[in-house]
């Protein structure tokens, strides 16, 4: 057994190894990293490139095909039954318009919740807002649950739609004058122009007017469509009524004489072909 003083002298000098080895080793190791470093930067070593996850692009679903039920979340009034309505424009079906229960508070404008079945409805959904985010919260079927957040601030900008056609717009006639079939004359000529026709007879508002060619009334939602008509009544009154739909009353007056000469009536501008929607489904790793 070795005795005190020569097991320090032993320790001593395996320290010492140690030390020279470390002083030999650190620099290798050194020199062996600047050396592979420049070895990738003149291309003679090549890294393996990171797998690349990219989301697949498909055709939505039809906007009709499912249901959607609307929250609003935040501050602002009406915000829900405003963003329901324009969704119902842009040809999505809303069931249901609703304020979220207290204590729900989405920062961002807008979260989707879906289920299994519904991820490509919540993405379709989710691009009508900037922001929004689909949401799995494992309910069941297609159907969706848009909630408004505080950051809401509109809806995706659309170019606006066309103008309609006369086939796409439906005019009730109406007489105000003493000359009995008027009504019907005028209807029979906006239908042979591709006019939908509606009701036709007296005016159902007892309306008088002496000194018009004619009124066509509407509502907001019907503005396009009068102006349309406008362009076959010349000297025609707009007038905008309380009505929720796009039909239109064409009341007719005294100065009624005939309808515009359908070669002076603008060609409608032709309309570009409807692209199906497509959605991007986030990808999976």
């Amino acid at each position: 057994m070795p005795t005190a003083p020569e097991y320090a002298r032993r320790s001593y000098r395996g320290r010492q190894r140690r030390r020279l080895a470390l002083l030999v080793t650190l620099p290798s190791l050194i020199l062996g990293t600047v050396s592979v470093g420049g070895a990738y930067s003149a291309g003679l070593l090549t890294r393996k490139p990171a797998a690349v996850c990219k989301p697949t692009v498909v055709e939505a679903p039809a906007r009709d095909s499912f249901k959607i039920e609307v929250q609003n979340s935040n501050e602002t009034p009406g915000e829900g039954a405003k963003v329901a309505k324009d969704l119902t424009k842009r040809g999505f079906t809303v069931t249901q318009v609703t304020n979220a229960p207290d204590g729900v508070y989405i920062k961002r404008s807008a979260l989707v919740y879906h289920g299994k079945q519904g991820l490509d409805q919540a993405l379709l959904v989710a691009a009508q807002i900037p922001g929004a985010r689909a949401w799995n919260d494992g309910r069941a079927g297609t159907g969706v649950e848009l909630v408004i957040g505080y950051g809401f601030n509109g809806l995706s900008y659309v170019p606006p739609a066309p103008p309609p056609l006369p086939g796409e717009i439906t005019v009730n006639v109406y007489n105000t004058t003493y000359r009995e079939g008027l009504a019907s004359e005028v209807g029979d000529a906006l239908r042979d122009r591709s006019f939908e026709l509606g009701s036709v007879g007296n005016d159902p508002l007892m309306s008088f007017l002496p000194d018009d060619v004619a009124v066509i009334r509407h509502g907001p939602e019907g503005a396009d469509a009068a102006d349309v008509l406008l362009q076959h009544i010349p000297g025609a009154r707009l007038v905008t009524d309380t009505r929720e739909d796009t039909s239109l009353d064409l009341v007719l007056g005294n100065d009624y004489a005939a309808l515009t000469p359908e070669a002076e009536i603008p060609k409608p501008a032709p309309r570009p072909e409807p692209k199906p929607d497509t959605i991007e489904r986030p990808c999976t790793k």
